[in-house]
């Protein structure tokens, strides 16, 4: 079946810079994590699947897939209106030269969100779906880019379709999770249920004492380092321009990063890994080099291999998505599912 490769919003997104697991070494939480973790009951768990409890955690994760995936139904004919959430494709040329951060296949915008420079949003108003459009606008004389502001631009538009928030069901949908049945996705997914009940028990049942302070800093570093590299480099910003428009001082926003981001996932991480160690499992770089194999043939492109997925991703992030699997399928082997 097709995965979620997101881990949790801009964080996970920054693990991805973080190199190598090497040997027997990892690149967090290299310290006797009980120091920092009383580790709960990991093992027979009870499980009733019978439960009010068991049937939202099922629906939360058929949601989830629907969110995920864009498993609502599409309207394809007719033409954008105000407020529709569209499905685009653009380029943007100033002299006929595409510039930087410009270009999107299969972005998501909401008609009057204003996420887009003035005309853009109204310029698809009543456009007909599946057709494509120039629209000749003007970057604002203070857009915080050098080289565009208040240049005139082209952005050629395509309107791939407009989404509805209908969402399929899992009876229409289970072809495009590559399940061969709804019988078998609503197994999986139930299989899935279960885990994340099993990881919110397991939170319940330890406590976080403390963080490892290298820890947290190296990943305060990296998850800036992304921010600014993978973020504000698109939109042609640097921090200190991103943090005047924020009204922040760079301690203010990351104070903020590690309350909002980096601490409620090092919570999870943490009891992982104490999972991970408690139980004695191991994560080999052959595990490291299948993941990247899955995630390559997932992504389906001849130029997409292994080795560009470990280098994209960083091998920190694919041993993570091991260590995860591993831990939550142990736990599920060893719960009283009822």
């Amino acid at each position: 079946m097709k995965r979620i490769l997101s881990i949790g919003l801009i964080l996970a997104i920054s693990l991805t810079l973080l190199a190598g697991c090497g040997g027997k070494d990892r690149v967090l939480y290299n310290v006797k994590l009980s120091k920092y973790v009383d580790l709960g009951d990991y093992k027979d768990i009870e499980v009733d699947t019978s439960t009010e409890e068991f049937d939202e955690a099922y629906q939360s994760v058929v949601d989830s897939d629907v969110q995920s995936y864009d498993l609502y139904k599409k309207k394809t004919e007719g033409e954008v209106a105000d407020g529709d959430t569209a499905n685009i494709d653009y380029v943007g040329k100033k002299d006929g030269v595409a510039f930087d951060g410009g270009t999107a296949e299969g972005y998501d915008l909401t008609i009057g969100s204003n996420s887009f420079i003035d005309g853009f949003e109204d310029g698809l108003i009543g456009v007909a779906i599946g057709s494509t459009v120039d629209l000749n606008l003007t970057f604002p004389e203070d857009y915080g880019n050098e080289e565009l502001n208040g240049a005139a631009v082209v952005f050629t538009v395509t309107v791939n379709y407009v989404k509805t928030d209908e969402a399929l069901t899992p009876e229409e949908f289970y072809g495009d999770m590559d399940f061969d049945s709804v019988e078998d996705y609503k197994a999986d997914a139930e299989k899935r249920a279960v885990k994340n009940i099993l990881l919110s028990q397991l939170k319940a049942n330890s406590e976080i004492k403390d963080y490892p302070t290298e820890d947290k800093e190296f990943l305060l570093s990296a998850t800036k380092e992304m921010f600014i590299n993978n973020y504000l480099s698109s939109y042609g910003m640097d921090l200190e321009t991103y943090l005047g428009y924020a009204g922040q001082t760079e301690e203010e926003f990351d104070n903020d990063m590690l309350e909002n981001d980096i601490i409620p996932l090092m919570d999870e991480q943490m009891l992982i890994y104490s999972v991970l160690d408690k139980a004695k499992l191991t994560v080999t770089s052959e595990d490291i080099t299948a993941e990247a194999e899955d995630i390559a043939t997932e992504i389906n492109q001849s130029s997409v291999t292994a080795e560009k997925v470990k280098e994209y991703y960083g091998e920190y992030y694919l041993e993570y998505l091991v260590v995860n699997e591993k831990v939550l399928d142990h736990m599920y082997d060893n719960a009283v599912i009822k």
